[in-house]
């Protein structure tokens, strides 16, 4: 997988600096009708009856209020605490469409037809990487097309849905434009097109949206980060089905209404736009065969595989991200989640994964952590509290009432601190009676220790003991020397950070604050990480779930010796049979 993205990369790289030369200027993708190519023109809906709109008020002040609000201004309850916030339904400005830039959405209150009725298929499947959930299972059809109904009348307010004289559809025709063949030629003209087409100057240079992270905004003055181009699982219209080149070509054809994504479709030609998502779509993390992730129905993520398998090198461990045993051993995806159990708490958490990779000899185990960050933070000057710190007094993301005290409008203000990652493994994991775990913030209590190991952008690598979540950690001095970070860098929105500590054992550690790693069983692990850009600090972070470390037992000498010994015996008795039946047939005998 490292082969393909680097060489990905390098296409990027290879266009932006001149290597691949391409220009099309002066192109236009304008048909003779003055449509971009692969758009019709498309008939306004007629407007809901009263009856439907008066029953998707009833939905609507039910289900949707606490968000979007009283007016469909955005500005309900909960809004002030999202980050994006709720669309504000007044301007009638909606990001997921079929229809040409600037335009309405299709939405006809008697079709809910795949395709053919976007505000439909917004509301069914909701929007990945948003708090926009899907309603499908919650709400029935006909609720769903009653509630657009009372949006689409009552509260888009600045436009009509069915005014002929200032309103018009230009439809996409994506049902008939057939996706071109994902070769390696496609994407290597993809990947020369985002450059010429300047997309690299927002989604980076490897395409994890940290070209411009923080400096856009939406047209209603939010902060807003250009997607990240390896994760289409948070793809907005794309729930369920983030594999599909087609997602990607529509977005490229239509924009992105009310952001700083603009519509191709006039620059580009469909062949072309077809390229450019063949290669956006190459990007997405996949498994080592180069397949799909499989999509947990439930969350819209990749699926979670609980147990993070450690294999056995013979020797140093390799530090070389390149080297075969770093090839071989197994990714897992971990989920990351906001800590918003106790202040100061994580309501906007940036940092929704990691990828855990683990290998081990006979001393040492080491933990390959990979994260996309779409800046590299390191706090300036000492940090106003000690690092065992863990109730520090620093900003939460508490909004007051109104947009200007909003989450949203905090965004890219607050003190950046250093980003970091840590490692918590339970000390006593054997004494634990099933099917009791250790809190996993930090630990329980005195009898149940957690061992923490703390990377930070400094630099600095220590170990803690965590004995609870209202303490402070105990810092081990004693127990650094042990430890060893073998990598940390930062490259186009991704860090790499490699730890080393020690398997451990009894003879030479601590066992009331030690983790004694052993092959062939279940260690329970706990990821935490900070992004420093978005004020993360203390207990302002982004935690995993409970894994299990699991060291593979090595192969032993035996498994590859048995087999050749049998298959040694196997001719040896074969010969031996056919060598009496020959002597017997001439009358001898052995």
């Amino acid at each position: 997988m490292m082969d393909s993205m680097t060489q990905k990369a390098g296409i990027i790289a290879a266009a932006a600096f001149g290597v691949v030369l391409v220009s099309t200027s002066g192109y236009s993708s304008v048909s003779a009708q003055g449509l971009p190519e692969g758009f019709k023109k498309g008939e306004l809906a007629a407007e809901p009856s009263a009856e439907m709109i008066e029953a998707g008020k009833r939905v609507y002040f039910t289900k949707c209020v606490w968000c979007h609000g009283v007016d469909g201004a955005g500005d309900g309850p909960g809004a002030d605490r999202l980050w994006p916030r709720p669309r504000n339904f007044n301007q009638g400005t909606f990001k997921i469409r079929h229809t040409a830039s600037g335009e309405l959405p299709l939405f006809d209150a008697k079709k809910p037809i795949p395709g053919q009725n976007d505000l439909f298929e917004t509301v069914t499947h909701g929007l990945p990487g948003s708090a926009m959930p899907p309603w499908e299972g919650i709400l029935s059809e006909e609720q769903r097309q009653q509630v657009l109904s009372f949006v689409t009348t009552q509260l888009v307010k600045d436009r009509k849905f069915t005014d002929k004289q200032s309103e018009s559809q230009t439809v996409l025709q994506l049902a008939d434009l057939k996706p071109k063949p994902a070769t390696d030629e496609s994407k290597k003209r993809g990947g020369e097109l985002i450059v010429e087409k300047k997309c690299v100057e927002c989604h980076g240079m490897e395409g994890r949206g940290d070209g411009n992270a923080f400096n856009l905004k939406d047209d209603w003055g939010f902060s807003i980060q250009p997607a990240n181009w390896h994760k289409c699982w948070n793809f907005r219209g794309s729930r369920q089905d983030p594999y599909n080149v087609s997602n990607i070509f529509r977005t490229f054809s239509t924009g992105v209404n009310g952001t700083p994504m603009p519509s191709f479709a006039d620059n580009t030609s469909v062949d072309e736009r077809w390229d450019i998502a063949n290669f956006v779509n190459s990007l997405c993390e996949r498994d080592p065969l180069g397949n799909p992730l499989p999509i947990d129905p439930l969350t819209d993520k990749p699926k979670i595989n609980f147990v993070i398998p450690s294999d056995m090198v013979e020797g140093e461990i390799p530090t070389d991200l390149e080297h075969e045993a770093w090839k071989k051993a197994p990714k897992r995806y971990v989920a990351m989640g906001g800590q918003i159990t106790h202040k100061p708490r994580n309501f906007v958490n940036r940092l929704d994964d990691i990828w855990v990779r683990s290998l081990y000899n006979d001393k040492h185990i080491v933990y390959l952590l990979e994260w996309d960050d779409r800046t590299k933070s390191v706090a300036e000057g000492k940090l106003p509290w000690a690092p065992t710190q863990v109730n520090i007094d620093i900003k939460e993301q508490d909004p007051k009432t109104g947009e200007e005290g909003s989450i949203a409008a905090h965004q890219n203000n607050y003190t950046v601190y250093n980003d970091a990652i840590a490692i918590e493994t339970a000390v006593k994991w054997k004494e634990l009676p099933a099917p009791i775990k250790p809190r996993y913030l930090f630990g329980t209590n005195e009898q149940f220790p957690m061992d923490i190991v703390k990377w930070e952008a400094d630099g600095s690598l220590r170990a803690f003991k965590g004995t609870g979540w209202d303490k402070d950690f105990e810092e081990r001095d004693n127990y650094e020397e042990a430890m060893k970070l073998l990598k940390a860098e930062w490259k186009n929105g991704r860090w790499y950070v490699m730890i080393q500590r020690p398997v451990g054992n009894k003879k030479d550690q601590d066992y009331d604050e030690d983790t004694f790693f052993e092959v062939g069983q279940y260690i329970p692990t706990v990821f935490f990480a900070w992004d420093g850009h978005n004020g993360d600090a203390g207990r302002k972070m982004a935690v995993s779930a409970f894994y299990y470390t699991f060291m593979n037992p090595p192969v032993p000498q035996e498994t590859y010796i048995y087999p050749v010994v049998i298959a040694v015996g196997v001719v040896l008795l074969e010969g031996w049979v056919l060598t009496r039946r020959s002597n017997k047939k001439k009358g001898k005998t052995l």
